[in-house]
Parts: C-alpha cells; sequence; structure tokens
C-alpha cells in the first residue's frame, strides 16, 4: 500500500507520527495532525484538531476508541470508530465496533461487526429536533391522517 498518495489527502498539516510494525503501544494518545499505525495500539486514540487524520494501515491493529476527523482502516479496529468529518473502510478491514460518521466510504471485501451510525452535523440536529416536536413534520401528517 503506498501512504504517499493517500496522505496529503487526509490532512493539511505535515506532521506525521508513525507506530512501527513491529511496536505495541499501551495507553492513550490524542494527535493533532497524522497518525499512522502500522504495529498495535491497546487505547483509545483522539484526534483533537479538525485537519487530524489517522491511518490504520493493513498491519495495523488498534484495540480501543477512536475519535478522529478523518479515519481510514485498512487493518483490524476493535472499538467503536467516531469520524467527524469522514471514514474510509478499505477492502481487507475487519471491523468489531460501531461506526459513527457523516460521510462513509466502505469498499468491497471491508468486514464491520457492528452498527453503522450517520452523524448529522450540529446545525442540522438542532433543525431536526425541532421537526421531531410536532411541526408539521410528514409523521406527524401520517399520525393526523390515521
Amino acid at each position: 500500500m503506498d501512504l504517499t498518495k493517500t496522505l496529503p489527502i487526509m490532512g493539511k498539516k505535515k506532521e506525521v507520527t508513525l507506530i512501527a510494525k513491529d511496536a505495541e503501544l499501551v495507553g492513550d494518545i490524542s494527535f493533532s495532525s497524522q497518525l499512522i499505525v502500522n504495529g498495535v495500539l491497546k487505547g483509545s486514540i483522539t484526534g483533537v484538531d479538525p485537519g487530524a487524520a489517522i491511518t490504520v494501515s493493513p498491519t495495523g491493529r488498534v484495540i480501543g476508541d477512536i475519535r478522529a476527523p478523518m479515519v481510514l482502516i485498512h487493518g483490524r479496529v476493535e472499538g467503536t470508530v467516531y469520524a467527524i468529518d469522514a471514514l474510509e473502510v478499505a477492502d481487507g478491514a475487519v471491523i468489531q465496533g460501531d461506526l459513527h460518521y457523516q460521510v462513509l466510504q466502505m469498499h468491497m471485501g471491508a468486514s464491520v461487526q457492528g452498527r453503522l451510525i450517520h452523524m448529522v452535523p450540529e446545525q442540522a440536529s438542532k433543525e431536526d429536533a425541532g421537526i421531531q416536536e410536532g411541526d408539521g413534520s410528514p409523521r406527524d401528517e401520517q399520525t393526523k391522517n390515521g
């Protein structure tokens, strides 16, 4: 896999944190630019800046939750994934846990054992809250009409 083509798209910053193929990191990690997991990471991962991106390579494995704006998974994840902006699940990825996303791209050959949960932007969710309270939404019309 050639990550050089993927990295410029995923984040605006050039700093890259790499967990090597032969490394195992135990503990929570937070990052602000790009994180590439080639080895094993046991703990939660948090991307703190809007341009933060994480890539779990085909040899990578994460045991814990992932929360970042951009998430690309080629390897294995055991935990809940919160992709604030976009989530890509590549061919060969194996995920055991729920996926929360705004934009999802899933390739044929990916395996997910969990729920796919679409997150809406904050403004849209505020508008939806008003609609659900009975202000003439189509659901309310169905209730009125029988």
